[in-house]
């Protein structure tokens, strides 16, 4: 029984655990969402903005100027990393495919300048470093349509060989778009949308009119559009950040409050809201959090409370069911021993054809001890019930020590002077009185006798003494029986215990005596303890509290 309450009792509480982190969870996903509402604006105003200054910068790329100026404004402006023209027919204008500036007019001028720049000669004097400076000006001027893209872009190669300072702003937008334009991606449809091209990193997107080829590595794109939301949003309160995030990345973070799609012209590429300090949703979170927290520990607590009390209850019956078994089957045990022995010396003399007066009267007096153990268990049993059901009326009055102590040993009867035992008394003289019912104080002392009768051996020497001691009047009783052990001392004093259940059998008893004397001396606000020694003998001690002034 006490095993199902237990498993009724976890399933429960992790069913209100399971209830709590789900209603924690969804507390702080509100939490998040009702935090991201506030902010959604602000980040949708930006989305515009940035759109806006995307469309304006593929509106500029269009315009119809001479290729070769348009391509250098772009890359020095920065509107692209690089950028293709194309002509009315749909052609590269510039830069043109590598075919095409094979059979294109070459700057001879240029080239005699870099061969002049290439025979030995002093870097240092001023006639190289003047001549340097005018072929990088030559490779920079897009002034003049005379020096094909393909020589140009030998050239700085050159010129960078030669003099790794050299300025030119343009190699990397004549480099990837030459890359483009090798990878045969010329007549690719174009569309004023954003598309990820074959090479790797790069992304191309067409001006309104079709006449500029926008590219874009990754880094560029993703540094064009992180600039755009710095201009879109310098009132952003502290602490928040607007970051961009290209196709395949994950926008997500704990810090993340909100993200947004930033064009279907930029497809994949979003914005996301975070915040540097997470203190307001956590405070707002942990607030709600708490009092689903409060609610769930005192629902637990009050299912362990209710369960201890229901499983204190299944127990106590258990254990009482339990004693009410020990107690009918001692009972029975022990009744039923000094019984048969009483039934077979009755019948032992009914069937003697000529009763010898000597066997009589050993007979009687084997029934009259087996009669008086018979009473003893009965007395026992007997104060026992009414101790448990509360029903022992005691009778207090100032009673004398020695009276006690004369009146025990004298309920021994002949066992206190039977062969081979030794019972001697002492006490104090001037001991002051007590309190108590003498006829339940002599049980006590009596059943402390008992067990020091029965657990010494053939030569049993037992000493009761009493004397006062602290406000106290201490009756002792020593015996040289065979001891106990330290986990003995501590279960003694229990209902139906007994040390040597073997010894028990022999000698009779069912473990009430010691549980009564400590009821009884409980009752007389007192205190009984044992000091024993195995192989060594017992001493029990009774602690009652004297009456001030009155003795003996």
């Amino acid at each position: 029984m006490l095993a199902l309450l237990l498993v009724v009792v976890v399933v429960a509480i992790g069913c209100v655990l399971w209830f709590m982190h789900e209603a924690m969870q969804n507390e702080r996903m509100a939490v998040r969402e009702t935090l991201a509402e506030a902010y959604r604006s602000q980040l949708a105003l930006v989305q515009s903005k940035v759109l806006e200054q995307w469309n304006q910068r593929l509106e500029v790329l269009g315009y119809v100027q001479p290729a070769t100026i348009r391509f250098a404004q772009c890359a020095w402006n920065g509107l692209a990393d690089s950028v293709i023209y194309f002509d009315e027919q749909g052609r590269p204008a510039y830069p043109r495919l590598t075919s095409a500036d094979d059979a294109a007019p070459r700057d001879v001028e240029a080239n005699a300048e870099l061969l002049k720049l290439e025979s030995p000669t002093d870097h240092m004097i001023p006639p190289y470093i003047q001549l340097l400076g005018l072929l990088q000006a030559r490779v920079n001027n897009y002034s003049e349509d005379t020096m094909p893209s393909a020589q140009r872009r030998f050239i700085m190669h050159e010129l960078r060989r030669l003099d790794p300072q050299s300025v030119l702003p343009t190699l990397a937008a004549e480099e990837l778009a030459a890359r483009y334009l090798d990878a045969g991606l010329a007549d690719t449809p174009r569309e004023p949308v954003l598309r990820a091209t074959t090479l790797r990193d790069v992304w191309s997107a067409s001006s309104a009119n079709g006449r500029a080829l926008a590219l874009f590595t990754t880094a560029g794109l993703r540094r064009r559009l992180d600039n755009a939301v710095r201009d879109a949003s310098p009132t952003m309160p502290k602490g928040v950040h607007i970051m961009v995030s290209a196709p395949g990345e994950d926008a997500m973070s704990d810090s993340t409050i909100a993200t947004m799609s930033i064009d279907p012209g930029l497809p994949g590429w979003r914005l996301s809201l975070s915040l540097d300090n997470n203190s307001i949703f956590d405070t707002e979170a942990e607030r709600r959090v708490l009092r689903y927290l409060v609610i769930g520990s005192c629902v637990i607590a009050a299912m362990l409370v209710l369960a201890t009390f229901i499983a204190s209850g299944f127990g106590r019956q258990v254990q009482l069911a339990r004693l009410k078994n020990d107690l009918v089957a001692n009972v029975s045990h022990e009744l039923k021993t000094p019984l048969t022995a009483m039934r077979a010396l009755v019948d032992t003399l009914l069937d003697t054809e000529r009763l010898d007066e000597k066997t009589t009267r050993e007979y009687l007096k084997l029934l009259a001890t087996e009669n008086a153990r018979l009473s003893r268990l009965i007395d026992n049993f007997l104060t026992f019930s009414r101790l448990e059901r509360n029903k022992f009326k005691f009778e207090f009055a100032l009673v004398s020590p020695q009276r006690i102590v004369e009146s025990a040993i004298a309920a021994m009867g002949e066992r206190a002077h039977a062969a081979g035992c030794k019972v001697e008394s002492h006490v104090a003289p001037g001991i002051p009185e007590i309190n108590g019912d003498a006829d339940a104080l002599t049980t006590a002392l009596l059943n402390l006798l008992d067990n020091a009768w029965k657990y010494s051996g053939d030569e049993k020497h037992i000493v009761v003494r009493a004397e006062a001691r602290d406000g106290h009047v201490d009756f002792a009783v020593k015996d040289n029986g065979i001891g106990l052990s330290a986990l003995e001392q501590r279960r003694v004093f229990r209902r139906f215990y007994q040390s040597d259940q073997r010894l028990a059998r022999t000698v009779g008893g069912c473990g009430l005596g010691l549980s009564i004397v400590q009821s009884i001396i409980e009752a007389h606000r007192g205190s009984v303890r044992v000091e024993s020694e195995v192989g060594r003998g017992s001493t029990f001690i009774i602690e009652i509290p004297a009456v001030e002034g009155g003795t003996s």
